[in-house]
């Protein structure tokens, strides 16, 4: 399938929503890249902080698609998992900015790559795959571009 099928198929409201929640991953570099010490960190924090709630929300769908399997292991399994991106986003907020920055693109790589995998497996709608690599790979981008930031601008 091509990608703009792929695309195509992912239901309007949720690419639109989806696109749009990159832009608080992007915004934030203008005045990291152009603003006082002051201003760039604390738009940096606020990138930061942003990827921990986002990290909680996708947490929680795959909390919701738990939900509607049987009760067993599978279920208690994916129950523990929902909640390590939670987790992940908290730890990188109390972390050193670097550090915290690092963890946060490795939590986006690693359930990005989770949910590619759960839809691939019929766990999640199919379109969740195509939707879910390109705010990954958006988040990723935008999150590495605040690392690098941080590190080169002073």
């Amino acid at each position: 399938m091509q990608f703009s099928e792929a695309v195509g198929k992912i239901p309007a409201p949720a690419l639109w929503l989806g696109l749009a929640g990159l832009l608080p991953f992007a915004l934030p570099l203008l005045p990291m890249m152009t603003g006082s010490p002051i201003t760039a960190d604390r738009a940096g924090l606020l990138q930061m902080v942003y990827a921990a709630v986002i990290l909680s929300f996708l947490g929680g769908i795959r909390w919701g698609a738990a939900l509607k399997l049987p009760r067993g292991p599978l279920q208690s399994t994916l129950f523990v998992m929902s909640v390590l991106p939670s987790l992940a986003g908290f730890a990188a907020l109390v972390l050193p900015a670097t550090l915290g920055l690092i963890l946060l693109v490795i939590a986006f790589l690693l359930q990005g790559a989770w949910d590619v995998q759960a839809a691939q497996n019929r766990r999640l709608p199919p379109w969740f795959a195509t939707l879910r690599a390109i705010l990954t790979a958006g988040a990723v981008l935008a999150l590495i571009a605040g690392l690098v930031t941080r590190l080169t601008v002073s």
